[in-house]
């Protein structure tokens, strides 16, 4: 039994680092997975075959080194490339707030990882520890602020008094939302239609980064 789990813990960690390195929520989008199950799976839940196999396609992965651990390990996620300092082939992400610098990443790799052009894409820092284990404190995430509509669930950036929040919002069947943190120590909140509509919601989120765990 103690073996099993060790397996288990040790494929979610390798589905964990295959999935953030083209974004946690996109590869649960891609793979037709809910982002719920692919929590549990890098968490060590069990994991269905077909499932394993679809999310091994998405992160471009081998099946068999996500599974077993066997075969080359792929490159660790980045949060920029190496680019050539002239030439127009760099982009800059800013940051939300208009702080200085941004992101500095190839066009290249911005093209291939979100399929648009960056125009508005905005790049914030997590705060707190109310998305553990999906994300800590300082993690990166890059925001689609072209897209504030929620269809389904998604996870989302949310201007809360003078700070922004990351939180997976729900779409109700009586047009409220629920707002919940993956942290199981804050439970969910449910809004009505009319507190929905105040939200303030930032952007979806594309992608997330940080400083590998030890």
């Amino acid at each position: 039994m103690d073996d099993q789990l060790t397996l288990m813990r040790e494929r979610g960690e390798r589905l964990r680092q295959a999935a953030q390195a083209i974004g946690i929520t996109r590869a649960a989008k891609a793979a037709g997975v809910p982002y719920t199950t692919l929590r549990d799976y890098m968490n060590g839940g069990e994991m269905k075959f077909s499932s394993i196999a679809s999310l091994a396609r998405t992160c471009g992965v081998s099946l068999d080194w996500l599974a077993y651990g066997v075969g080359e390990e792929p490159p660790p996620p980045q949060t920029q490339e190496e680019t050539p300092s002239r030439g127009g082939h760099q982009a800059v992400i800013p940051w939300l707030d208009s702080r200085e610098d941004g992101l500095r990443i190839s066009k290249s790799w911005l093209t291939r990882t979100f399929r648009q052009d960056g125009t508005a894409l905005r790049l914030v820092s997590v705060i707190g520890d109310a998305m553990l284990p999906t994300l800590v404190e300082n993690d990166l995430v890059i925001l689609d602020t072209a897209n504030q509509q929620i269809h389904g669930s998604g996870l989302f950036a949310l201007a809360v008094d003078d700070s922004i929040l990351i939180r997976r919002l729900e779409r109700r069947l009586d047009g409220g939302l629920r707002v919940i943190a993956d942290n199981d120590r804050y439970p969910p909140q449910d809004l009505t239609q009319d507190e929905a509509s105040d939200l303030k919601i930032v952007g979806e989120v594309l992608w997330t980064g940080g400083v590998p765990k030890r």
